[in-house]
């Protein structure tokens, strides 16, 4: 059975970047920063959708639980026969009932050697650590560590149990079915979201490469395996009648080592009396030799104390991260032959979702260097020629590219992978056809990010041309799942988010910086970013090299998706086009071409993008209704034909109008020299886009008279004439001679001056003028501009992040119905990052 390759709202990927507990506000949906648990929980089923394999109860026992060696089966403890016969009538209990006398059985007698099973249904962790205070209904600790507060204590958790009161219809999979047997019933997708949202949190307070968990439903059991992949089902059994099985299961379970629980050993867990958890608590406080980052400034004698001063936002930064109530680890990362440790705490950042890259950012002590840094840990997708972001940020720091992250070093984890698409391989061989489809172009995945693969070869180890082709397929477009790779890269400069600047003039000068980035890389390395975004450009004060100021420069982060500029895209038409970035800020080209190339232009567009979002959401401005504007311009899209594309106002503005409006045609003004840079640059894209549609004009074939649209159509058969008269023959004969004219026959030829200026952002030496020009203007900024957000906490989306009612399975198979948005440029918040994504029906 196919994969799903969407969401069944197109925001289900909209919740993806989180700072301390709430969203980064400035560059994800507005429909993301506002969710509720019960929309997160619905995304995340369509996130997960067809991504779970099930196995049978022995191929799971022996595939994830076996004997130690020197252990037989025949050494198990004795259990008593009858040891679950208080659950025999658990259709008469009630759920709270159930777990209380499953969690009894299981420690009285002691069918976890070393473990306990503790409840925790009723109390939340006392700290911020997951998101909604929520509580699974019982966990597997370790026995001399087993919470007695009934709460999770989500850093200490084995394995999650989760218990339900009915079944069927509180299973979150149906093994009547062969395959794909995620449920459709509403109930039954509200458990699944659920038991998604805690693997989720598991991983992302613990550093893990899998989590087993244990769904008790009634008197029926099942053990799912998550990774970064997908989850491994086992198929549903009834404890009571075969009480053995389980106690099996269970003692197995007891003599696993960490790693097999799905530990991560290159992560050690510190405690209270371990050196290095000292060494975090000292690096907390505050020190004499710190540096306050306010502003860009003049800095007095007194201030420069040391060689590398560190900002005080850097220490408070790892002050949090060091929060005693979240679990410290000191982590490994690979060093060219040798490996560098680092000291970490609560993560500053991290990537919402359970199958994807899982990305977590944490500012880090370097125990080597003896300074900050900052580390990002992700499940990379692991395919042949795709280079590492830190073999990217290797060769632009050889060649001196300016605002770009300094590499410290990096390197793919013990050899740790994602087990999921192994299993599914196995029970799923890739048909004939789909072998076939491979590719000769060279092209690194458009956005594969938190996405199921799409094969082309029976081989595991696929190229990232062939991936990336995959995404173009019709047919054989959904075999497997993707394969990640467990990856850490650490790099000098811990940043600012964009949201933080200070002013307008500031703004317009770090996205310059970024936009001088990506210039040298083009010109020296001859890549381009891909996912320019309000998430990857940062800010980065810095002391300049006389050491007489505080400066805020900006650093254009995050190189994981760029690629060579010339490299072929797949020629393939897909339903539904692979795009490169960040929704919000893709150009109207990305957003509406079927496939597209990322080109100069493209990329250009998309930093206009982030300064009209970062302006309109901070700074002061005319415009009444900026959470509306946004949600219209950036989050919204047009549906039509089964694809999601670029939003109506989104493509007025950059190929029709080329002005931008606040609402009844009121020219939008902030009243500073971004006026001038709108003025300046939109007029360039708008003749940009111009040129390519006459272009592509003319390189259609040309339809003659009496050619049909479609050669699968057989001839018409011939009809008569259903009206005539002798007053519209008469007619017929006086326009006989007149000459035809339609709208197709007008020659809409771009202008010389048009042609001029859509060449103007075929590079980026324009946009850099323009920029530097309206910076430089010191006469017009005023240093208040920014008056905070203009998003109010309290704001309700035009629509969520999910529906009330999610797609169902069937729906979720092929995106390629309609339904969700009738009409074109229906205000949906769309993800951060998007790969193709097909249509749901309607629920």
């Amino acid at each position: 059975m196919p994969l799903s390759n969407a969401v069944s709202t197109p925001i289900a990927f909209g919740r993806s970047a989180v700072c301390h507990g709430r969203s980064f506000k400035g560059f994800n949906s507005i429909g993301a920063e506002f969710a509720t648990l019960g929309q997160v929980r619905l995304a995340a089923v369509e996130d997960m959708a067809h991504k779970a394999v099930r196995m049978e109860v022995a191929d799971f026992q022996d595939s994830f639980f076996p004997l130690p060696d020197g252990i037989t089966t025949e050494q198990h403890p004795q259990w008593p026969a009858d040891v679950f016969n208080g659950l025999a009538t658990g259709d008469k209990l009630t759920e709270e009932e159930i777990q209380a006398c499953f969690v009894k059985v299981v420690n009285d007698n002691n069918l976890l050697p070393g473990m306990k099973m503790s409840a925790s249904s009723e109390k939340p962790d006392v700290t911020d650590i997951g998101d909604f205070k929520q509580k699974p209904d019982a966990a597997i600790f370790k026995a001399d560590s087993v919470p007695t507060d009934g709460r999770p204590h989500w850093a200490d958790q084995l394995v999650t149990v989760e218990f339900k009161h009915n079944y069927p219809s509180q299973d979150p999979f149906d093994d009547r079915k062969d395959d794909g047997f995620d449920s459709d019933a509403e109930t039954r997708k509200e458990v699944r979201g659920q038991l998604i949202d805690y693997a989720e949190l598991v991983f992302r307070v613990q550093h893990r490469t899998a989590l087993f968990m244990i769904l008790v439903i009634n008197r029926n059991v099942r053990v799912l395996r998550w990774d970064r992949s997908g989850t491994v089902v086992m198929r549903a059994f009834d404890y009571v009648d075969q009480p053995q099985v389980l106690c099996e299961i269970l003692w197995r379970m007891s003599l696993l080592s960490d790693e097999q629980l799905g530990m991560d050993i290159s992560a050690t867990r510190l405690h209270p009396s371990d050196t290095d958890y000292k060494l975090m608590d000292f690096l907390t406080c505050k020190s004499p030799s710190d540096m306050a980052y306010d502003d860009e400034r003049e800095l007095l004698p007194w201030e420069i104390k040391t060689e590398h001063p560190v900002f005080t936002y850097v220490r408070d930064m790892f002050r949090k991260a060091a929060d005693s109530n979240w679990p410290h680890y000191r982590v490994e990362v690979p060093d060219g032959d040798t490996t560098r440790f680092f000291l970490v705490g609560k993560p500053s950042f991290y990537a919402q979702g359970m199958a994807c890259r899982g990305t977590k950012g944490f500012v880090a002590w370097d125990i080597k260097a003896e300074r900050f840094v900052w580390l990002k840990d992700a499940w990379r997708l692991d395919y042949d020629r795709m280079d590492q972001e830190g073999t990217i940020l290797s060769r632009l720091n050889a060649q001196k590219v300016a605002f770009v992250p300094t590499l410290v070093c990096h390197g793919d984890i013990r050899n740790q992978k994602t087990l999921t698409p192994d299993i599914w391989e196995a029970q799923h061989p890739v048909p004939p056809a789909a072998a076939s489809s491979g590719a000769t172009s060279v092209s690194v995945s458009a956005t594969l990010i938190d996405q199921p693969a799409l094969s082309s070869a029976p081989s595991l180890k696929r190229s990232r041309a062939e991936l990336e082709t995959e995404d173009t397929l019709n047919g054989a477009e959904d075999y497997t799942l993707r394969r990640h790779a467990h990856y850490r890269v650490v790099v000098e400069e811990v940043a600012l988010p964009l949201k933080d600047f200070t002013h307008g003039q500031q703004l317009v000068a770090i996205i310059m910086d970024c936009v001088e980035a990506h210039q040298e890389a083009v010109e020296k390395v001859n890549i381009v970013h891909r996912d320019v975004s309000g998430g990857n450009i940062l800010i980065l004060p810095s002391v300049t090299p006389e050491r007489k100021k505080i400066t805020w420069n900006g650093l254009l982060a995050d190189w994981e998706l760029s690629k060579p500029i010339h490299e072929a895209e797949p020629l393939i038409r897909p339903r539904q086009p692979p795009r490169t970035g960040t929704w919000q800020f893709l150009s109207v080209g990305m957003l509406t071409e079927n496939p597209k190339t990322v080109e100069i232009p493209d990329e250009l567009e998309s930093y206009l993008h982030v300064l009209l979002y970062f302006a309109v959401r901070y700074l002061h401005s005319n415009c009444k209704d900026p959470t509306s504007f946004i949600e219209n311009y950036f989050d919204s899209y047009t549906y039509e034909d089964g694809v999601y594309t670029c939003s109506a106002r989104k493509q007025h503005v950059i190929k029709i109008s080329g002005r931008l409006e606040t609402g009844n045609r009121v020219p939008l003004i902030f009243d500073s020299p971004i006026d001038d840079i709108f003025a300046r640059l939109l007029p360039l894209f708008k003749a940009h886009y111009k040129v390519q549609d006459y272009l592509k004009a003319k390189e259609k074939p040309a339809v003659t008279a009496g050619s049909t649209t479609s050669p699968l159509l057989a001839p018409p058969p011939a009809l008569a004439p259903l009206r005539s008269s002798s007053k519209l023959a008469a007619l017929r004969e006086q326009m006989a001679n007149e000459p035809e004219q339609c709208e197709d026959d007008v020659d809409d030829a771009p202008t010389v001056q048009e042609e001029k200026n859509a060449r103007r952002v075929t590079n980026h030496n324009v946009m850099l003028l323009t920029l530097d020009k309206a910076q430089a203007q010191t006469d017009r900024w005023h240093k208040t501009d920014k008056v905070g957000d203009r998003v109010p906490e309290d704001y309700k989306p035009q629509v969520p992040l999910a529906n009330a009612r999610g797609a169902s399975a069937r729906t979720m198979k092929r995106r390629r119905t309609t339904g969700v948005a009738d009409a074109p440029d229906r205000f949906f918040s769309l993800p951060p990052r998007l790969t193709q994504s097909h249509v749901p029906k309607a629920s």
